[in-house]
């Protein structure tokens, strides 16, 4: 095989769980909804199976989410103490609704580095609509007594938030409201973004505008792998989480049939990889609007964080783009 690359993997996305409790408006798990082969739940062994592979390979963090809900996953606490085991930074991204009592206790005990709730409406009438569900003052509840027993406790766990602007035609507005409805009460690590169209799948009101080119990410040093497949398998490696509702199209190989470095340097990956150096880029990529070199997608954030760089790394995609 030519251009054999052996993989370097900084950050890996390794999702245990490929179902949500909810039906947010803006999200491909609503509509179209997901391929059914992606909504399994990831074994302990398996999932520890392929942190081990990724440690060979030098990751620093794992995001356990993937484009699923890893707190519906009862046993989540066993799995974030397999990365501390390891050294590895635990991350979730989640609606967290279920980040509660005994079971988030369990969760900040055994080392998660980060949870990042999703709030996606700016107060309690906008979150139902958006998220469908009235359940903003609940998971505040949630953020505000994680944040108390961490204290407590000295946990090391870091409580997040990732806010996105439902219209661009009020941002100075949505921005303040967030700050008074949520980060100021929350004492969150906060992002708000300009909202984003999952590969093309959700018919983004809000356009982003920008040179189109590369997002960097089939060279960077990170890897999406899913707890579902097709046909009965599973480990599918996807480019990254933004192909949900796009599942079945984006899959670059099974960790289930072949090795990972088999998949990394595979026809699959080497196609995508080609795509993104000529611009003729694959279907599952063409309408994204990652793609979309927008700098101003990030309106506000209370850390550092930039555009380009992703949680518990040190690269940019920006080297990749």
């Amino acid at each position: 095989m030519s251009n054999i690359i052996k993989p370097y993997i900084e950050r890996a996305v390794i999702e245990i769980n490929g179902g949500c409790n909810y039906t947010c408006q803006m999200c491909p798990q609503t509509n179209p909804g997901r391929h059914k082969g992606f909504l399994k739940q990831m074994p302990l062994n398996e999932f520890e199976n392929y942190v081990l592979q990724c440690v060979d390979k030098g990751v620093k963090v794992v995001n356990l989410e993937g484009s699923g809900e890893a707190t519906l996953v009862r046993k989540l606490p066993e799995y974030i103490k397999i990365l501390t085991k390891h050294n590895i930074l635990s991350y979730i991204f989640s609606n967290g609704f279920k980040f509660k009592g005994d079971f988030m206790k369990k969760c900040v005990d055994e080392g998660l580095s980060r949870i990042r709730f999703s709030i996606i409406g700016y107060d309690n009438e906008t979150y139902k609509k958006w998220m469908n569900r009235d359940a903003l003052d609940l998971v505040k509840d949630n953020a505000i007594q994680a944040q108390e027993y961490i204290a407590k406790n000295n946990g090391v766990t870091e409580i997040a938030s990732y806010h996105l602007i439902t219209n661009n035609e009020k941002i100075d507005y949505e921005i303040e409201q967030y700050k008074k409805n949520w980060i100021k009460p929350t004492d969150a690590l906060a992002e708000i973004w300009k909202m984003h169209n999952w590969s093309g799948v959700y018919e983004n009101p809000n356009e982003r505008k920008g040179t189109v080119k590369t997002c960097g990410r089939p060279f960077a040093p990170e890897i999406t792998i899913r707890a579902g497949g097709l046909d009965g398998k599973t480990g599918a490696i996807h480019p990254c989480c933004q192909v949900l509702g796009r599942d079945e199209e984006a899959v670059l190989g099974h960790l289930s049939e072949n090795t990972f470095d088999e998949i990394w340097n595979g026809a699959e990956y080497q196609k995508l990889r080609q795509g993104h150096m000529t611009g003729d880029y694959p279907s599952y990529c063409k309408g994204c609007d990652f793609l979309i070199d927008d700098p101003e997608v990030l309106v506000y954030t209370n850390h550092n964080r930039s555009v380009h760089t992703l949680p518990g790394t040190n690269f940019t995609l920006e080297n990749y783009r």
